[in-house]
This record gives structure tokens, C-alpha cells and sequence, in this order.
């Protein structure tokens, strides 16, 4: 009897988007390695199909239109050396996000962030160690960003769990992340992070349950959440100043805000200088440059370390202007709004991740800057985000049109080659 041998295929784009995802997303665990891990990977999945790759570029080509004009802002940057450098390896970082969206599905990139996370998670747990007051750092630099981990683990656990397309095997590990993700995020002390948290985990929940409901029945569920949203806007408004405190203070921040206003009006006043074009890009936090040298000096921070000035609009706007500010806006507002309306379509568990995760973006945007800055994992899902629900969209418009992108990966192993069963011989009288 002839059989063919079992033949499993390793999908590549799949390994190398893993690799360049938890170079950035563990680079507390990689150390130096994380940006030369992320540059190897990334450059590979960019060249392993350039066909793919450019198609993918030529499609979404306007959302390099903010690297671009970071890269430009070296023309008038006073350190021009910096945003040339920065402003080329933001453009990789973006490159390889818009290559990705084009060789992964939303499903698959949903199980690779469950698997990456959940490593961060694991460590976190065996071989963390504790901060100043008995605040838990797991295996990250600050509690902050240990925080900010479990924060989006939580939503990928859940999202993951809900998912009714995925194994009950890995529905129950995400239900078990889940559950392990609050008590996490409270020994990281982190009650504003746990404040975010909740809606954009209400809003994975609403999204997956909302697949049961009628077309009438979503229109008026999403009728009800604006009303809550504009009641919670309002709120927000007349009461901003008292909520925000709040959340400084349950982040361990300063509650008074009086840090926090005084960096806003330094950066407000340079803003005022030069609205449109900005100081360039990455030219502000640099050593040597007096007005950065002090604020280091009155926050206590050692001169050319990490720091911002904790508010996204006013810190990119004062190296960027409101120019490459519009840019960025666009993207993250963009992706949201695009986002929900393909959630509110075709509702299932990638799509309201996505939605949960710009959603996370956009109101940790007026407390801290995560975007858009090169290596980072948050600006690489913010790109994705937006081209996922464009292209969701434009192929909703166009049911009976060929899908444009064959190639996109559904995970680890692709496809596997069951032997055929053999034909049975002819008899020899016949």
C-alpha cells in the first residue's frame, strides 16, 4: 500500500510576525535585543513576500503620510540629526504594521497577542519581583508598565474566551486569564488602570453578545451607549478636573495635578511658538536642550531619561505641531470610529478587540503618550487597527468580489497535508 507521509506546514508570516510582536511587547525580558529582534523580524516578514508587501503598501499608503512629515520636520528641527533618525525607524515601525495587517487575519493576530501577552503574564507571575511599597513590577521596569501589560492581557483574555470560532481549550485558558487579570492589576496598585479597564471590556462583551441581536435590536443597543456616552461626556466636562485627580491618584501620581498643569503649560507655551510645523520630531526630551534639562531638574528625573509631558496632544504637538497632531488624530479616531462601525456590522470577537484596544489608546492619551513613537507595539496596533477596519468595510461593500488578499495567515500551522486515502486497485477481470 502506497501513502503519502504527513506533511505540516510552518506558516512563516505567522513566525515572524511572533517574533517582531514579542521583541516589543516582552522587551523588558529582551533587553537590548528587543529593537535588533524587532528590525530582523520585521525586515524578514517585509521581504519574504515582496509581492504581498508592496500590494499592502500601494493599498495604504496614506497612513505614511505621518512618518513622512516627521521625517520632513528635520528641515527646521533643531536637534535635525534626531528626527531624521527616529523619524526613519518610525517609518519602519509603520511599514511593517501595514505589511502585517496584510499578511495575518484579525483572528490570528488575536491568538498570537493571547500567546505573547500571556508569556508576560507567566513570568510576570514565576519570576517577578516587587517595587517601592510592595507594588508589584512583574517582570517589567515600573509598575506602570507592568500595569499597562495586564491591562491589555485582560482584554485579550476576554475577547479570547468569548470567541466562539476558537477551541474550548483555548477558550478556557482565556477565561482563566481573565480571572487571574484582576487580582494582577490590584497588586500592581493601578486603580486608574483598572478604571480604563472596565468599559473597554464592556464594550468586548456588548460587541460578541450583540451578534444574537436583530439589526433593529443593535441599532437601538448603540442608541443606548450614545446616550451613555454623552450622559458620561457630560459628566466628564463639569467634573473633569475631579475624575482625573482621582485616577492620578489611584495610578500613584500626583493628585493635585499641580506637576502635571505645570508641564502641560510648558509645553502649551512652545505649542503657541510654533503651532503648525512644531520644535521636530523626538527634539524636545534631549540632553543638553535647557528647557528639557530643567523640567528633568524640577521632577527629579535624571537628566535624558524617559519622560513627557503625560498628555499625547500637547506632548506630540510640541514636536510635530498641529500638523503631524492631525495626523496622528486621524489614525487613532479613525481606526476607532471605522472600527466600531465594522464591529457594529459584523460583530465578533477580533473586531471588538480592536475597538476595546484604540478604545484603551484614546483615554489613556490624555494622562500618558504611547503613540506614535518607533519600536512601539501600541502605535504598530493603532496602524493595524485603522487599515483592519477599512478593509473590513471596503470588502463589506463589495460581498461578491474575489478576496484581494490571499495570502493572509490563520496562524502557526496553516495547513497541514492529511494522506490521501489510495484508490483500491482494479480488479484484474475487469
Amino acid at each position: 500500500m502506497n501513502t503519502a507521509p504527513l506533511r505540516v506546514t510552518i506558516d512563516q508570516a505567522y513566525i515572524l510576525a511572533f517574533g517582531a510582536f514579542a521583541a516589543l511587547v516582552l522587551n523588558a525580558m529582551f533587553g537590548s535585543l528587543a529593537a535588533l529582534t524587532f528590525l530582523g523580524c520585521g525586515g524578514l516578514l517585509i521581504v519574504s513576500n515582496p509581492a504581498a508587501s508592496i500590494d499592502s503598501l500601494r493599498r495604504w499608503w496614506f497612513v505614511l503620510l505621518l512618518p513622512a512629515f516627521c521625517l520632513l520636520t528635520a528641515l527646521w528641527s533643531q536637534y535635525p540629526s534626531n528626527s531624521l533618525r527616529y523619524g526613519l525607524q518610525l517609518t519602519f515601525t509603520f511599514v511593517v504594521a501595514i505589511v502585517l495587517t496584510g499578511r495575518l487575519s484579525t483572528a490570528s493576530l488575536m491568538r498570537m497577542m493571547f500567546i505573547v501577552y500571556g508569556i508576560g503574564v507567566i513570568a510576570s507571575i514565576l519570576f517577578g519581583r516587587t517595587g517601592t511599597g510592595g507594588v508589584w513590577l512583574g517582570v517589567f521596569g515600573s509598575k506602570n508598565a507592568f500595569a499597562a501589560h495586564i491591562a491589555v492581557f485582560a482584554l485579550i483574555a476576554v475577547a479570547v474566551a468569548a470567541d466562539e470560532n476558537s477551541n474550548w481549550v483555548l477558550r478556557l485558558l482565556g477565561a482563566a486569564g481573565a480571572v487571574a487579570s484582576a487580582p494582577l492589576l490590584a497588586l500592581a496598585q493601578s486603580a486608574g488602570a483598572s478604571l480604563m479597564v472596565a468599559p473597554c471590556v464592556a464594550i468586548v462583551l456588548l460587541s460578541i453578545l450583540s451578534v444574537r441581536l436583530s439589526g433593529m435590536q443593535r441599532l437601538f443597543l448603540i442608541v443606548m451607549l450614545t446616550v451613555i456616552s454623552a450622559a458620561f461626556a457630560l459628566v466628564v466636562i463639569t467634573m473633569g478636573d475631579t475624575l482625573l485627580a482621582g485616577i492620578l491618584e489611584g495610578s500613584g501620581k500626583d493628585a493635585t495635578l499641580t506637576g502635571r498643569t505645570d508641564l502641560w503649560a510648558t509645553g502649551l507655551s512652545y505649542i503657541a511658538e510654533r503651532p503648525l510645523q512644531g520644535l521636530g520630531y523626538r527634539s524636545f526630551w534631549v540632553t543638553g536642550f535647557a528647557p528639557a534639562e530643567e523640567l528633568w531638574a524640577m521632577f527629579g528625573v535624571p537628566s535624558g531619561a524617559g519622560f513627557n509631558f503625560h498628555n499625547t496632544y500637547i506632548s506630540n504637538a510640541v514636536e510635530i505641531g498641529l500638523i503631524g497632531l492631525g495626523l496622528q488624530i486621524a489614525i487613532m479616531y479613525g481606526g476607532a470610529i471605522l472600527m466600531a462601525a465594522l464591529t457594529f456590522a459584523r460583530p465578533n470577537a477580533p473586531n471588538a478587540l480592536l475597538l476595546a484596544l484604540q478604545t484603551l489608546m484614546i483615554l489613556r492619551s490624555f494622562i500618558e503618550v504611547e503613540v506614535f513613537f518607533e519600536f512601539s507595539i501600541r502605535s504598530i496596533m493603532g496602524v493595524a487597527t485603522l487599515i483592519y477596519a477599512a478593509a473590513g468595510l471596503i470588502a463589506l461593500r463589495r460581498p461578491s468580489a474575489a478576496p484581494r488578499r490571499p495570502h493572509l495567515s490563520k496562524g502557526l500551522l496553516s495547513h497541514v497535508a492529511v494522506p490521501a486515502r489510495p484508490r483500491p486497485l482494479p480488479h484484474p477481470d475487469l
